[in-house]
């Protein structure tokens, strides 16, 4: 009897570390990642939002590989637009960006008009998404620009 109780008594001593450990490598994997739009104000007229990601996650644990994948594609688009808009235009610029959340997939919408080094003044309409797995909170966004 006492040996019985022994052997259930060790068996639930692992079953709950393993239990532990399950709930770490679960929620290791799972990062919180944060949007947050702010506005480059380079002269008079001449505006344009910008976004930057921030994440938190356990670095014990590696991230998916999808899901770095996506934060790559994220990165990369991210720094064309700013640079097309900081390199390329002048005054008067003026483009907003607006991002809407659908089942973990962010869709960036960069909207407004710019004017050339040429001083040729245009739209300007650039989208992506991008999924991370993740409900990522927003920060400084507003609606949709219709």
């Amino acid at each position: 009897m006492k040996r019985k109780l022994g052997f259930s008594l060790c068996g639930l001593i692992i079953v709950f570390f393993l239990a532990i450990l399950a709930y770490n490598i679960f929620n290791s994997i799972k990062p919180e990642i944060t949007f947050q739009r702010f506005r480059m104000d380079i002269e008079e007229n001449y505006n344009f939002d910008v976004s930057r990601m921030m994440m938190s996650y356990n670095e014990q644990w590696p991230l998916p590989a999808s899901f770095m994948d996506n934060q790559n594609a994220y990165v990369d688009w991210n720094h064309e637009i700013f640079d097309e808009l900081y390199y390329d235009c002048m005054a008067p610029t003026d483009v907003k960006l607006s991002a809407v959340i659908d089942n973990s997939k962010v869709t960036f919408t960069y909207q407004g008009y710019i004017t050339t080094k040429q001083g040729e003044t245009m739209d300007y309409f650039e989208e992506a998404t991008f999924d991370f797995h993740v409900h990522p909170e927003l920060k400084n966004f507003d609606d949709v620009i219709e």
